[in-house]
């Protein structure tokens, strides 16, 4: 409503609005008046006359000359604001694009890794396939395999991969199952080499859990800081991944034993760049993004507890995240 008287009198000059108000407000005052005296039984006398005439033409210009003053205040205040509001969401595009970029490279090392033992395993097969007597077709056919087999996971892995990084994704729901798939394959390969227990837990009895694939982001980042949280010389290594479907929301819990977070840094985590790792094993970004998703697309809640370190998200039944009820 604002916004139209706003551009209402941007059509008019000031002097023509203190004059055409001014008209207005005489033309009503004076009526007014006379009423206002019948109506209390009071002589309608010339004081009266002079007073509904005076007062407006007094009173009217200066708070009409005020509004708009503050009229144009307030359009300049709005346009600063929608221009801030612009360069806050092109921040948030970058800083999300950031985050990405930043898992792309930590998952193209977990690559790298994940495919050298079946590229070895492959390597051999082809090796032993060739020193194999032409009539040894169980040799064959047991070596083919195994290719096969190796192949069809490296064709898995480069999906789910795909799957991860291609914006197109980002807002379709698929199952929990689904998408702890994609998580897993992209991680399990470096908290296994670090010798961490990872233990999932899902608790859907009233149903089956959908989420839009951009939570895989949220959990990503939630596993490299738990994994980044233990030193070498640690044992029982362990971060548990639990998700609990209320009957108004789901509620996600990632827990880690390890060494811990001091209470003086808990309400920095989220900011953007805060890290408390070295520059080249973080930046800053990957929580802080992680609310923004959780808030924005999900119209969640992220929270951090101490003793043991566990993140809580908590996310309302949207068309981002769906119960459906009956299916297990």
């Amino acid at each position: 409503m604002l916004n139209k008287c706003v551009i209402n009198f941007s059509k008019f000059s000031p002097l023509a609005i203190v004059f055409l108000t001014t008209l207005f407000v005489l033309l009503g005052s004076v009526p007014s008046v006379y009423l206002v005296t019948k109506l209390y039984g009071v002589a309608y006398e010339n004081i009266h006359l002079v007073l509904s005439v005076v007062l407006p033409m007094l009173l009217t210009p200066p708070v009409i000359l005020m509004f708009i003053k503050l009229s144009k205040h307030l359009k300049n205040f709005q346009d600063e604001l929608e221009i801030e509001i612009e360069k806050n969401k092109k921040k948030d595009l970058m800083l999300f694009e950031q985050a990405r970029f930043v898992l792309m490279g930590e998952m193209l090392a977990n690559i790298s890794h994940q495919w050298k033992q079946p590229l070895n395993t492959i390597a051999l097969s082809i090796v032993n396939t060739k020193f194999l007597d032409p009539q040894n077709r169980e040799g064959f056919e047991k070596n083919f395999d195994v290719m096969e087999k190796h192949i069809s996971y490296l064709a898995s892995t480069i999906d789910d991969f795909m799957s991860f990084f291609n914006k197109e994704n980002s807002t379709q729901v698929r199952t929990l199952q689904s998408i702890l798939k994609e998580v897993r394959t992209i991680i399990d390969m470096e908290i296994s080499a670090k010798n961490i227990s990872l233990e999932i837990e899902i608790e859907k009895e009233k149903g089956e859990i959908l989420l839009a694939s951009s939570i895989s982001q949220v959990l990503l980042n939630l596993l490299n800081n738990a994994k980044d949280a233990f030193d070498d010389n640690m044992t029982d290594k362990k971060i548990s991944l639990k998700f609990i479907a209320k009957e108004d929301s789901l509620e996600i819990a990632c827990c880690d034993n390890g060494r811990g977070m001091s209470a003086q840094i808990k309400d920095k985590i989220f900011d953007p760049y805060f890290t408390t790792k070295d520059k080249t094993q973080g930046t800053g970004i990957g929580l802080y993004m992680s609310k923004q998703i959780v808030q924005k697309i999900f119209a969640g809640k992220i929270t951090c507890e101490l003793e043991p370190v566990c993140f809580y998200i908590k996310m309302p039944y949207t068309d981002k995240c769906l119960l459906q009820e009956g299916t297990k």
